[in-house]
This record gives C-alpha cells, sequence and structure tokens, in this order.
C-alpha cells in the first residue's frame, strides 16, 4: 500500500508539471499567432500599399493587387508555421516516462490487491462451506504432537516399577 501511495505521488507530481508545461506552450503559440496576425492587420497595409502603387504602373491595378496579396498571404503562412513548430523542452518527455511508470506501478498494485483479495474471498467461501477441511490440517500438528507426548509420558509411567 505504502508502493501505491508513493506511486500516485509521483503520478500526480508529474502530471501536474506536464500541464505546467502545456500551458507553458500554448501560451507561447498564442502570443506568436497573436503577433502574426498583428502583422498581418498592420505591417501588411502599410507594405501592401506601397508594394501596390509600386506595382500598378508595370503590372496594372489587377496584378499589382493579386501578387500584394499572395505575398501577404505568404508571410502568415510562414509566421503559422514557425508557431507551430514549437515542441515541448526535453524535461516533458522525461516528465512523461516517470508518469507512465507511476501509472504501471498503479495498475500492477492494484492487480496484486485484486489477486490477494481473490484468494481471501476463495478460503472465506472454502471455509464456510466445511470448516472442518480448512481447520484440521492446521491442527493436525498440535494434535500429534500432544498423542506422540502422551504415549510417551504413558511409556515411562509402565516402564517404573511402583515403589509403594
Amino acid at each position: 500500500m505504502k508502493h501505491m501511495v508513493q506511486s500516485l505521488k509521483v503520478f500526480w507530481r508529474s502530471e501536474r508539471l506536464i500541464r505546467q508545461n502545456d500551458l507553458r506552450l500554448a501560451t507561447q503559440k498564442i502570443l506568436f499567432l497573436a503577433l502574426a496576425g498583428l502583422v498581418v492587420v498592420f505591417g501588411l497595409v502599410m507594405l501592401s500599399l506601397s508594394v501596390f502603387f509600386a506595382l500598378v504602373p508595370h503590372l496594372g491595378q489587377a496584378m499589382a493587387a493579386a501578387t500584394v496579396g499572395g505575398a501577404d498571404i505568404l508571410i502568415a503562412a510562414i509566421l503559422v508555421f514557425y508557431a507551430r513548430a514549437i515542441k515541448p523542452a526535453q524535461e516533458v518527455k522525461m516528465v512523461r516516462e516517470v508518469r507512465d511508470m507511476a501509472i504501471t506501478d498503479i495498475e500492477e498494485e492494484l492487480a496484486r490487491t485484486g489477486a490477494e483479495l481473490a484468494a481471501l474471498r476463495d478460503d472465506l467461501r472454502k471455509f464456510i462451506r466445511n470448516p472442518m477441511d480448512t481447520l484440521l490440517p492446521a491442527a493436525m500438528g498440535p494434535i500429534l504432537s500432544a498423542v506422540i507426548k502422551g504415549v510417551g509420558s504413558s511409556k515411562k509411567h509402565a516402564d517404573k516399577p511402583d515403589s509403594s
């Protein structure tokens, strides 16, 4: 039982550390995605206008607008892919392994406890159905030793001549 409590503590701590790390990663990803959105909204408006006005004399208004829009989408996609590429730290892998070991230990302890309870249940059923079969093997040793002592002491009394 002590081992199970220790495994539960390890599981709880590792799970807490994993969740803290997941929250930290999610926060970083959200910040980068917000930054990507901010870049798209403010920076690209100005860049788009300047590129648009620079391309209008060479490509015409429609092609200049399409070129600027494509460049804007490409920059936003690069920022989104970078935000999604952020991976958890190496320590998290170790913490996950420790958590998995704790879960395995808990499962093994529960399986052993279940097996012990099943054996106890079977022994109790056997005792309730036929108590003599259960008690007799345990009582045979003391009964036999008492009989042997009794036979041995009666032989001593029989071998001694009466002095009266």
